[in-house]
């Protein structure tokens, strides 16, 4: 299942893109997030492992996540529930101000039963993250 989000925000390229790559922080504002951690970081890439938890299924997956710090995030899939996942965020900052965030995830379950049991709800919940960042970066830079 593939989604694409497009939204404008009323923040910077560089405050999204940070608030994308803070692993440690996504159990606290990402609802079927239950953990989130940087494995092996370099300047170019690291290597991510995220916990989600769906009515009583926990499933743990990692991805290798290419930067480009302030304007983009390629996510491929290392290992985990799924036969494919690839992701990917961009960040460009607006001449009026603000910033257009793009977000696609490409996704299937490796298992037919989880992929018909979760993978609507998965997608829709992919559908929400650019959202989801929106909020983050209220709570966090809005000093209004």
């Amino acid at each position: 299942m593939k989604t694409v989000t497009s939204e404008t925000v009323p923040f910077t390229a560089q405050q999204m893109y940070d608030l994308v790559v803070d692993m440690d922080a996504y159990a606290t504002f990402i609802p079927w997030c239950a953990a989130a951690r940087k494995l092996e970081e370099t300047d170019e890439q690291f290597i991510a492992e995220i916990t989600f938890t769906f009515k009583g299924m926990r499933e743990t997956f990692r991805t290798l996540d290419k930067v480009i710090p302030g304007k983009q995030v390629d996510i491929s899939l290392k290992s985990g529930p799924f036969r494919r996942l690839s992701s990917q965020w961009r960040f460009i900052d607006l001449e009026q101000g603000g910033s257009k965030i793009d977000f696609s995830i490409d996704f299937q379950f490796k298992n037919k039963l989880m992929d018909l049991a979760l993978g609507s709800v998965f997608g829709t919940a992919s559908k929400k993250m650019v959202a989801t960042f929106r909020k983050r970066a209220f709570e966090l830079y809005d000093q209004k």
